[in-house]
Parts: structure tokens; sequence; C-alpha cells
């Protein structure tokens, strides 16, 4: 909206701020005394039966704060060196060089009988009285201080101070910059508006307009919320840590700043009303924030490294991580190589390139496809899709493809690792177990029943680990069962003649698919298949030997059975009728062996 009115509003003649500001200081005078000052000081309000009183609003909703501003930046004359040539010949009168901090022109100029308006912009005003950071422009960056005249609050004021900076040159070879400033604020949406439109006068002739509009809310509503610790367990907690003081920091400066110096800048009616420190200290709040935010999301990952698939991500990065960061110096090179001569080439020809940091961002943009391949062409009928084309091949082709192989090659070998399943996730897993939501502890008598075994036969289980005589089987018993389990044997009734024991052996290494092996026992001329397993916590498993995970070792006359799924709970049944061995994977399979002594 405001972008509207100063900026893309039409004169008579139908050229905008940006048209008539490209071709030279008079049409500048045009723009302001134009389309600026229409909209500053409403000229067409009648229309819109607006008293006098209301005077100052943009769009009868937009209050003007203060009065509007211009600002004079100027380099010193004879600020360059001709060659010898030329300073002969008188080819030129005078030098002014490129706008630098060091050759800036602080001296005042003009002639002060002729100035009855503007006495004040024909002196330097240093950044301290203008109270005006650094502002960065397409060509320059350029200080806070400079030659200052302020607006009015008259509109036939405004526009003899106008007339007379026009008629005695005020904007002459030396200027490099021209600043104007306004501030606004909306009150139904409670917003402050910065409005600088700036022409820059490079010493190469002609003029380059530029806009900045910022829109910040300084008056808020503060509440105070839960303030939560973060324990310093890697860098990323200690840069949130830092990045949320900052934040606090910034956030009081901005609070405080608004209190103290708002109510007088308000008050202000007759001089620029500078917001500058409260615009940069509530911009500043705002990045941090934004920083800290998005790092926060990354924090996310931390707690994925219970899923298996984020476990192999989170270490496919660590550990590729130095070489990473060893071929970044050889990209580095390279890439800071073609930038430097990218600027070299194309700097002068075509704004993408116009310098050494803007250049940086064209080349990334140019690995993602966007890049003007015409305008560079137009430039080198040979050199333009030479250096394209390097560029991708050496950059795109070759570099990054080298990225995506280290990271590929540190994903295959992580993969294969058979200790990717770390006890941490093992850990989550046992200790949220009792959370999850599911059905009741096993039932023992119920899923015997299912696998063919008699009352008979139950009661004689329950009752050898039923110490408390309560009819089902506590924790304390559980454990108790699992540890005999663990020990390696567990008999029905001692008194039975006959009975199969299941021996359980340390298996160092546990993989979730676990290949069987069939092996021959010279001894009894029997074979022995390994089976790998995992213990089912009922409620909590206890460390064997250190180890969580365990193996068992079932002799077998019959058929090799392929076992490649995890066993969470084995169940021995060592009856004498039928001499059998059941292992139940889950609930609803069931794998017997016969076996003849």
């Amino acid at each position: 909206m405001l972008r509207g009115a100063f900026v893309t509003s039409k004169l008579d003649g139908g050229d905008t701020f940006n048209d008539i500001a490209q071709s030279n200081g008079e049409d500048f005078w045009k723009a302001l005394k134009g389309p600026i000052c229409s909209r500053l000081y409403n000229i067409h309000i009648t229309q819109f039966n607006i008293t006098k009183s209301d005077y100052g609003y943009i769009y009868n909703e937009n209050k003007i704060l203060g009065v509007a501003r211009l600002r004079q930046v100027r380099v010193k004359p004879n600020s360059c060196e001709l060659h010898k040539e030329f300073a002969k010949r008188n080819y030129t009168q005078g030098c002014y060089a490129a706008y630098t901090t060091r050759n800036e022109d602080k001296d005042s100029f003009g002639d002060s009988s002729l100035n009855i308006f503007t006495s004040d912009a024909w002196n330097y005003a240093s950044a301290e009285r203008t109270k005006t950071s650094v502002h960065s422009g397409v060509v320059s960056n350029y200080g806070g201080g400079g030659f200052v005249q302020l607006f009015t609050r008259n509109t036939t004021t405004t526009m003899d101070i106008l007339e007379e900076l026009e008629r005695n040159s005020w904007i002459n070879r030396g200027t490099r910059a021209i600043f104007f400033d306004v501030i606004v604020y909306n009150p139904n949406i409670n917003l402050f508006c910065h409005v600088r439109l700036l022409a820059e006068y490079p010493s190469s002739g002609g003029a380059i307009p530029s806009t900045s509009i910022q829109a910040v809310k300084l008056i808020r509503i503060f509440k105070k919320r839960l303030l939560f610790l973060f324990n310093l367990w890697n860098s990323i907690d200690l840069i949130l840590l830092i990045l949320s003081f900052l934040c606090i920091l910034f956030e009081l400066l901005n609070y405080l700043s608004t209190k103290k110096y708002l109510g007088e800048l308000l008050k202000i009616e007759n001089d620029y009303p500078n917001f500058d420190e409260l615009f940069a200290l509530k911009i500043n709040s705002d990045f941090y924030l934004g920083v800290t935010l998005a790092i926060t999301w990354f924090k996310i990952f931390k707690y994925l490294n219970i899923n298996k698939t984020m476990l192999l991500l989170n270490k496919t990065i660590s550990s590729c991580l130095n070489e990473i960061f060893a071929f970044t110096s050889v990209f580095l090179i390279i890439f800071l190589a073609y930038t430097q001569l990218g600027w070299i080439l194309f700097g002068r020809y075509l704004t993408e390139w116009r310098s050494f940091r803007i250049s940086i961002f064209t080349l990334f943009r140019m690995i993602l496809g966007d890049f003007d391949l015409y305008a560079m062409r137009n430039i080198g009928e040979i050199i333009g899709p030479l250096f394209l084309f390097s560029y991708i091949y050496f950059v795109y082709f070759v570099l990054l493809n080298m990225f995506l192989a280290i990271i590929n090659e540190t994903y295959s070998r992580i993969e294969s690792d058979p200790t990717l399943e770390t006890l941490k996730i093992r850990k989550f897993s046992l200790n949220f177990y009792p959370f999850i939501p599911r059905k009741k502890s096993i039932d023992y008598e119920t899923n015997l029943k299912t696998r063919g075994y008699t009352d008979d036969d139950i009661r004689k289980i329950v009752h050898k680990y039923d110490t408390n005589k309560d009819g089902t089987l506590d924790e304390q018993e559980q454990k108790t069962m699992k540890h005999d389990l663990a020990k390696g044997q567990m008999k029905i009734d001692e008194n039975l003649t006959v009975s199969k024991v299941i021996t359980l052996i340390t298996y160092t290494l546990f993989t979730k698919h676990q290949n069987i092996q069939t092996v021959n026992d010279s001894t009894s001329n029997s074979r022995s298949l390994f089976v790998s397993i995992r213990l089912n916590p009922l409620t909590q498993i206890d460390d064997f030997d250190g180890n969580q995970h365990q193996s068992t070792t079932l002799p077998i006359n019959d058929d090799e059975e392929l076992i490649k799924s995890d066993i969470p709970l084995i169940v021995t049944s060592n009856f004498c009728e039928n001499d059998t061995i059941e292992l139940r994977l889950d609930q609803d399979a069931e794998y017997e062996n016969e076996n003849t002594n």
C-alpha cells in the first residue's frame, strides 16, 4: 500500500519514481514535488470531506509521525586520480570517485546568502546527530551522516524548500546518494512503518533508485511464559541457550527503548522523528528469534533416534562429517574461484554479479538451475557459455556428486553394521514398554491351552513358580522363571524321569534377522540348530552376564526349518507323553520338532 503511494504512483506524464529517478537530478525533483508530496500532504483531501486537523494522513489511515526528511551523501571533489594525459588537456572538470567513508565530503557547500529556507541543508550532520545507522544500497554502503533537510507540515513551505534546493543545485556531481525518509503509523493494525526511498548516483553517471519499506510492531502485549531449561548435552543445546539469551536481551531492550522514546518521538511535529534505533532493535530481535526457532526444529532429530531409520541417518551424518569437512575446503577453493571470475567478467554488465557477495548467491542459484544464459551469452559469445558449462561440470557434476558419494558410501557401511541396534534403542523399548497400550499381561493358562497342554500340565507350571499361591505369576515370580531359563534349565516337575532342557549360551552378536546355521556334533552325530532369540519383557528384563540378548541350541532330527524372525518368548514343555519342544514365536505361530532320544 505504501509502496503504491510513493513508488508506483504516476505523474501526469505517466512516469513513476523508479522511472524518473533513473535519468537525472532534475527529474528527481519532479518525483519529490509530484507523487511524493501529493501523498504526504494529501493534496486532494477535500474530496473526502476531511478537516484541516486531519492533515498528515496517507490514504486516510496511515498517520505521518513528525515530518519527512531528505539526506544527501557526497564525495570530495578531485577524490580520484586522472591519467596524466587527460589532466594535461583538461578533458574533465574535476574528478569525483565512488563513495567510500574515506572520501566522503563533510565540508559545507553552496552560497549561504541565497538560502532562505534551507540553511541547514548545506552543512554536514554526523551520524550521532542524525541517529541513523549504515544503509546498504545497490551500489555501496552509506554511513548515517550527511546533509539533511527536513520537510514541514505545510505544503507551501515544503514546496518552497524543494524549489530552493533545486535552484541552488543541492544535487550536483558530488552527490552519491539521496535518502527520503518518512515514518507512518497505522492504528488499525498497530504497525509502524519506515519508508525509505533511495536514489544512488554512481560515479559512472545516471541514477539507481531503490526502496526500503519496513513494518514492525513496536507496541505489543507481553506475556510471561514458562521458560524451559536445556541440558548442555551437545553443541545444539549450547547454541540454543545462547540464542535464547540474545532473544530475551533484544526483546527487553526493544521494550525499554519503545517505552522510553516512543512518547517523545510521537510529540515531534516540526522535526524528523528518528525511529532508526527502535527499528534496528526490533529487526535484530526478530532475526535471532527466527534462527532460534529454526535450530529448535533440528533438535527434534534428537528424539527420533528411537527409530531405526532416523538412527541410521544420524549415524551416517556423524560418521562422515570429517570427510565432508575435509572435502569442503576443496569445494570452497573452486567455488570462490568461479565467484571471483564471474564477478570480474559480468560484474559491470549484469546486476546479478555486481558484487562479490551477490556473485556467491548467484552461483548457488545456478546450482538450482536459476540462471540467465542469454544475458551471459550477450556479454561474450564464447566466454559466457564456457563459464556456465565449466561451472556446471566441475561444481555440479563432480564436486557435488563427491559429497553424495561420501554420504552414500558411509550410509552403506553403517547400514551393513550388525551393531546398529544400539543399547540406547533397546533401553528405550524396555523402559517404556509398560506404558505402551497393550493387552493385560500374558495369561499363561489361556496361552498354554491353545498350545494343546492339559490343565494338569498347566497347574504344574504355575504351582512351581507361584510362590505366594495366588494362582497367577506376578512380577517377581516371572523374574524367577526368566532367571531359571537364563541359567539353562526350567523343569516342570523335579520328579519327571524324562525331560528336555533348553540350554542357553551367550550370543555376542545380535541382529534382527539372524541366519540359521546347522552344525554337526561329532560326539552324538546329531545336528544343532542355532536360533537367535530376544527375551520379550513382560515387566522388566534383567541383564544376564551383561548381555540382554541370548541364543539357544536346539537338537533336532527333522528337516531344517529356517526361522528368520525374532523369538520374543520361548516356552518349554517337557512332557513324557509327546517329548516335544515348542518354540512360541508369537501368539499366532507354533514350531514343533519331534525328537527321539
